[in-house]
């Protein structure tokens, strides 16, 4: 019998003889591999934490003592080890089992996680209540090397040093985040690698002196003395050691009994401490290991073949593609234009921006608000600069955007991919909120195009503009475009509009939507049995502000007139109703109440699952036999 299948929980891991370990973790290796293969999923970073996870089960007593996996997406052998093996081929899946930790899950996912930076203190929080409860239990906090990039990281290492916390910090370095790790954090890292040899010397020493009778122990508190001594005199000491903190490392992350004793070790501890694991990306699978950046996060992929070299497959017309063409043309126009990111140089299409004018490009890590604050200043000295990040991550950058950028009276450029729905990593990639999010701030400018060619068009107004706006896109490439295809629009500056149904009808509703739901609304219109009524769809390409007499002019009464005369206004929104675009118009004083009925996401289908596209557009009803049914309804009901 396979060893995984005893393991029920970490309980059953920690009765293992030591024999049975390092099978066990090439269990999960395989199991992984197959399953991320046939799922997809979050690859690379998953075989690297293979024996550390099963090193932290084995020593801290879970779900007692909590761990927190930052990001929560290096979590598929802690789910395998927590009672989860026999489900774990419904990974991603619709009702299976998320890629990230996920607190409905499991009482061992302390968390639900999906954002960087937050664990530790998230973790801190938790073992402040156990000193409060006067336990001796331990909290751990297992965050990778690209996480120190987060800000949020050294507020809270700040506020732990020189604590008695019973918090263990594991820094999880695998030399890379999405991107190459950048900035001085990675470098000093770099340099702690070198000094395995001490920290094995040092660990051989401590053996040795514990075993000598009666004088061993004394031996060891000596020889941490001069340590602690010559560290401090040389300036040798660790950046952790210099806040306060104890730091147990360089360590093997893949050495399972040093692991396992160096963990023991840390409990002996009476201060938060840092253990810094080193482990390798991708490791068992010889092409992820070479090639860490393209498993990251991987689509279904034949395990004999691997992912085809990016730069042999002709690249797929997607919006990402577009943007980034569209930044890298600017980028060649003008020589203001300068483009950021936050550790997502290709996921982001910024590759060949960055070779072509390494100048001017800038990827800050996994540092959101540092992006945009960073951008703000670039444009107060005079430069036009491109942000581009996903839409989930863009949640943390409001107060950069409102205080650091739009009250200087500086313009940036916010281009936010991933945007509404996103399939595969589930609750806490949705990017549904941002729409609501910044069409609060004044003076901004909000444009979601339904095709590549607007967003390549927004883009390019933007910079010319060198206001504060914000371009968003779907994740992938244009989406429901059957119903565009077959329908004649007529095309406004901001807005375009198509008919359908009886053009003599007596009746006339109004369709609003934007953004990749258009060709889903506009079949809708089409198919629906809405007799004696004439539907005008209309796709707005900019969403804040909306069309109004000044300053659109004529483009701006049009849209008004034919709002305000219509018999029924309807409004299909991919994003958070409350607060959104269709509130918006609902509230706006031309409108004098005029009701609209709208479809958006509910308050309780916010927290949107993972699954494919379709599963959660049909989830949040945005399908569009759902649309379909929703228009007849809206508009057959006289009341509205």
């Amino acid at each position: 019998m396979a060893v995984l299948d005893s393991v029920r929980c970490p309980a059953d891991l920690r009765a293992l003889d030591e024999r049975e370990l390092a099978p066990l973790a090439a269990e999960l290796r395989e199991r992984i591999l197959t399953t991320a293969a046939h799922n997809g999923g979050h690859f690379a970073s998953n075989l690297g934490a293979v024996e550390l996870t099963v090193a932290l089960h084995r020593v801290f007593d879970t779900p007692d003592e909590r761990i927190l996996f930052d990001v929560g997406h290096q979590a598929y052998a802690h789910k395998l080890l927590t009672g989860r093996a026999d489900r774990f081929d419904t990974l991603r899946q619709m009702g299976g089992l998320s890629g990230f930790t996920n607190r409905d899950e499991s009482p061992y996912d302390t968390v639900t996680a999906g954002h960087s930076g937050s664990s530790l203190s998230v973790a801190a929080g938790i073992a402040e209540s156990e000193r409060i409860r006067g336990t001796n239990r331990w909290s751990v906090a297992v965050v990778g090397d690209g996480s120190f990039t987060n800000g949020m990281i050294y507020e809270a290492l700040n506020a732990v040093a020189g604590s008695d916390l019973r918090l263990c910090i594991v820094l999880n370095d695998n030399t890379m985040s999405i991107s190459k790790n950048v900035g001085g954090l990675s470098r000093h890292l770099s340099l702690i690698r070198t000094s395995t040899r001490y920290f094995s010397f040092k660990l051989h020493a401590k053996r040795v002196f514990s075993k000598i009778p009666v004088i061993g122990g004394g031996l060891v508190r000596c020889a941490r003395a001069v340590r602690d001594f010559i560290k401090r005199t040389t300036g040798a000491e660790t950046f952790f050691e210099k806040l306060g903190l104890e730091y147990i490392g360089p360590v093997d992350g893949h050495d399972l009994p040093r692991l396992i004793h160096v963990f023991e070790e840390a409990k002996t501890k009476s201060t938060p401490v840092v253990v810094h694991c080193v482990t390798k990306k991708g490791l068992g699978y010889p092409d992820a290991e070479a090639h860490p950046e393209r498993y990251h996060s991987v689509g279904p992929f034949d395990v004999e073949r691997g992912i085809p070299d990016p730069n042999e497959v002709p690249p797929k017309p997607s919006f990402t593609r577009v943007v980034g063409e569209t930044i890298a043309q600017l980028g060649e126009r003008d020589p203001r234009t300068a483009a950021i990111t936050a550790a997502m140089t290709d996921g982001c299409g910024l590759g060949a921006f960055a070779g072509r004018f390494p100048d001017r490009f800038f990827d800050v890590g996994i540092a959101e608000e540092h992006a945009v604050a960073l951008a703000g200043g670039l444009a107060l000295g005079g430069m036009r600069p491109v942000v581009v990040m996903y839409a989930t991550f863009a949640q943390r950058v409001f107060d950069q955007m409102w205080h650091d950028v739009r009250l200087q009276g500086a313009g940036l450029t916010l281009a936010l991919s991933h945007a509404g729905l996103v399939p595969g990593d589930g609750v806490t990639h949705q990017g549904i909120y941002d729409a609501a999010l910044f069409s609060r701030i004044p003076g901004i400018e909000i444009w979601s195009p339904d095709t590549c060619d607007g967003v390549r068009e927004a883009l390019l107004r933007a910079h010319e503009r060198g206001g504060l706006t914000v371009v968003r896109y779907p994740k992938g490439a244009e989406y429901g475009r059957e119903g565009v295809n077959r329908c004649e629009w007529t095309v406004h500056e901001t807005w375009k509009s198509a008919e359908f149904g009886d053009p003599k009808a007596e009746r006339r509703a109004v369709l609003l939507t934007y953004g990749r739901l258009v060709g889903t609304a506009a079949e809708a219109a089409r198919e629906a049995d809405c007799p004696g009524c004439r539907i005008t769809v209309v796709c707005l390409e900019r969403i804040a502000p909306l069309p109004s007499p000044d300053p659109d002019g004529a483009d701006g009464e049009e849209f008004r007139e034919l709002v305000k005369t219509a018999d029924r206004v309807l409004f299909i929104e991919e994003g958070i109703r409350s607060g959104g675009i269709a509130e918006t118009l609902a509230a706006a004083d031309w409108m004098r109440g005029k009701p609209v009925s709208i479809r958006a996401i509910e308050e309780d289908k916010a927290f949107v699952p993972h699954g494919t596209l379709e599963e959660i557009m049909q989830y949040t009803g945005l399908d569009m036999d759902s649309l379909r049914a929703w228009t007849e309804e809206a508009i057959g009901n006289e009341e509205l």
